[in-house]
C-alpha cells in the first residue's frame, strides 16, 4: 500500500514538472519572438539610416535623379541607379516583413512612400525601376505598382 501511495504522489509531482516546464517553455518562445522581432525591425533601421547617411553626404545623387538619362555621365548614372537597387531591396525586405507580420502596415507605408517619390522623381527613376523590378520578389513589385496606380 505504501509504494502505490508513492507513485501516486511521484506521478503528480511528475504531472506538476511537466505543467511547469511548459509555462516556462511558452514564457521563453514569447521572449525569443519578441527578441527576434525587434532585431529584424532594428536591421531595417539600420539599413534605411545607412540609406539616408549615403544620400546626405552624396546630394548630387538626389539631383542627378531629377536629370534625363542623356545628361548622366556613367558614374552619375551609376550612382543613381545603386542608389533605387538600394531602396529597393530595403524596401522588398521592409514589406516581406510586413508579410511576415514583424511590420505594421503605417511603418511599411512610411517606407514605401519614399521608393515611390525616388520611381518619379525623374527618368532615371522610372528607367531603373523597370530594369531591376525584373529581379525582385514579383509580389513587392505587384505592390509597388498598386501604390504607384493608386497615387499618380
Amino acid at each position: 500500500m505504501k509504494i502505490e501511495k508513492i507513485a501516486a504522489f511521484a506521478e503528480i509531482v511528475s504531472s506538476i514538472a511537466i505543467v511547469i516546464t511548459l509555462v516556462y517553455l511558452s514564457v521563453q518562445t514569447r521572449q525569443t519572438n519578441e527578441a527576434l522581432l525587434a532585431n529584424s525591425r532594428q536591421t531595417t533601421m539600420s539599413t534605411e539610416v545607412g540609406l539616408i547617411n549615403t544620400l546626405i553626404d552624396n546630394p548630387q545623387i538626389g539631383e542627378n535623379a531629377r536629370k534625363p538619362m542623356s545628361e548622366l555621365t556613367e558614374a552619375e548614372s551609376g550612382q543613381v541607379g545603386n542608389a533605387i537597387a538600394g531602396l529597393l531591396r530595403t524596401r522588398e525586405f521592409a514589406f516581406r516583413q510586413y508579410k511576415n507580420g514583424i511590420l505594421d502596415k503605417t511603418t511599411l507605408d512610411s517606407y514605401m512612400a519614399t521608393l515611390i517619390r525616388w520611381i518619379r522623381m525623374g527618368e532615371a527613376g522610372l528607367h531603373y525601376w523597370e530594369l531591376f523590378s525584373k529581379d525582385l520578389d514579383p509580389e513587392f513589385v505587384k505592390y509597388i505598382k498598386s501604390l504607384m496606380n493608386k497615387n499618380p
